[in-house]
């Protein structure tokens, strides 16, 4: 039994944007740690430097290679299963970080309404979140795909009604000010944070109808979707309140309040709920084709690539990644931000080495989408994000980057075991 292709083009669009953003929500500490200046430029640069060229790696590389695992796959086709396992070991352990951060927002969105909560009372909220997305992935990836562009008609309308009501209100001289902590190290992990994801998308290539047209379209219409979304809600944002230093995550109902009134705060905060619910299931899907195509090539116990029988779903690496999750909800929202943007840039790193080497030493691979300009145009798009992927590596504080050896360390360790234990599929990399 294999997965089942049932995500079309509009169902894709919706999974890109919630891997990405899902909405405003959680860019608000950018502001915070730059001022409203530097967090607009970012909106409008960083994209064309980091989102672009990964979505363009990421429609090529997995219409190229259209099955579950994405980049797993692309790191073991180009340097072998040793790079394969590391790539996906990484990509693994950032996702739980990464998943974490949802059921962490969704609970810091839901104090807006009830107040303050004690830690039991946050964890238990949050469990109660990853269960019920637990459940929408354990039913299939069309379900998923399906409730993903509900949620984001139903996340963009609170953000639609604060830009148009707020338009009138805006001081333009906000938009060229300072301010904020001067905090570059925030900075640079929420900007690249709320921009990056691009490739989770890949990951469930089996399960995409015609990938060959379906992820060039929807990886081009998700780019201008997310920059749109964060571009017009924080323009808006900062030209009407300018409390800068006081933006962090979960700020926007507040801004909304003080732009429309009570009601509109507590839309952009039902918004909010809705959104972190949506991300959560967004990346609950994705990251849980990780250790599922690991496991089918040998590199993970082989339980974790059991199918549901009846869905046809990786069941096993589905809850696995749950439980995971659950367990970081007690760290607080910046400390996982920074671990999951350090082990993320870190295999980022590695995706872009392997769409340039593929280039190199299987020139003829069919390639339905292909980066424009030949060698010399993979290359040149591969820099800026590889650039940024080093900054924010170096930039990391040092509990992050001790934190994150560790885990890379661990993989290293685990390799040969899990090589010796596990059955190995056949694989096809280039080079052994």
């Amino acid at each position: 039994m294999q997965p089942r292709r049932t995500l079309g083009f509009t169902q894709l669009v919706a999974l890109a944007f919630f891997c990405v953003s899902g909405g405003a929500y959680g860019f608000e500490d950018a502001v915070g740690a730059a001022g409203p200046m530097i967090a607009l430029l970012a909106i409008m640069i960083v994209p064309w430097l980091w989102s672009f060229p990964t979505a363009l790696m990421t429609a090529e590389l997995s219409t190229a290679m259209p099955e579950d695992g994405g980049y797993v796959i692309w790191v073991e086709r180009a340097f072998g299963r040793f790079w394969g396992f590391q790539e996906g070991w990484w990509s693994w352990l950032c996702s739980f970080a990464d998943n974490a951060l949802y059921p962490v927002m969704f609970v810091d969105y839901l104090t807006y309404l009830r107040g303050d909560m004690t830690p039991s009372e946050r964890w238990l909220i949050g469990v109660a979140l990853i269960t019920a997305t637990t459940w929408l992935n354990i039913r299939g990836a069309s379900l998923v795909g399906t409730s993903l562009v509900v949620f984001g008609a139903l996340v963009l309308a609170p953000f639609a009604a604060m830009v148009i009501l707020g338009a009138p209100q805006i001081e333009p001289a906000s938009w060229i000010a300072g301010g904020g902590k001067g905090d570059w190290a925030l900075l640079l992990s929420i900007v690249l944070w709320n921009t990056s994801g691009w490739d989770n998308a890949g990951t469930c290539a089996g399960e995409v109808e015609n990938p060959s047209k379906t992820y060039p379209a929807a990886m081009a219409a998700a780019v201008v979707l997310v920059t749109i979304a964060y571009l017009l809600p924080v323009a808006v944002g900062v030209g009407v309140d300018q409390n800068w230093e006081q933006w962090e995550e979960g700020y926007f109902p507040k801004v909304a309040a003080a732009i429309g009134g009570d009601w509109l705060g507590a839309w952009l905060m039902v918004g909010g709920l809705i959104s972190a619910a949506g991300l959560l299931s967004a990346l609950l899907l994705t990251s849980s084709r990780v250790p599922y195509a690991m496991a089918e090539r040998g590199m993970l116990p082989a339980p974790l690539k059991k199918l549901h029988r009846r869905h046809a779903t990786p069941w096993v690496s589905i809850l696995v990644n749950a439980a995971g999750v659950a367990a970081l909800i007690p760290f607080s929202f910046q400390e996982l931000v920074q671990v999951n943007m350090f082990l993320y840039a870190a295999a980022l790193i590695l995706e872009f080495a392997a769409l340039v080497w593929l280039r190199i030493k299987a020139p003829g691979m069919a390639r339905p989408y292909r980066i424009p300009f030949g060698i010399k145009g993979v290359i040149a798009l591969s820099v800026p994000p590889v650039l940024l992927c080093a900054l924010s590596i170096a930039l990391a504080d040092e509990a992050t980057t001790w934190v994150s050896l560790a885990g890379m360390i661990i993989g290293l360790v685990l390799y040969p075991w899990f090589r010796a234990t596990s059955e190995a599929r056949p694989a096809s990399p280039l080079v052994s």
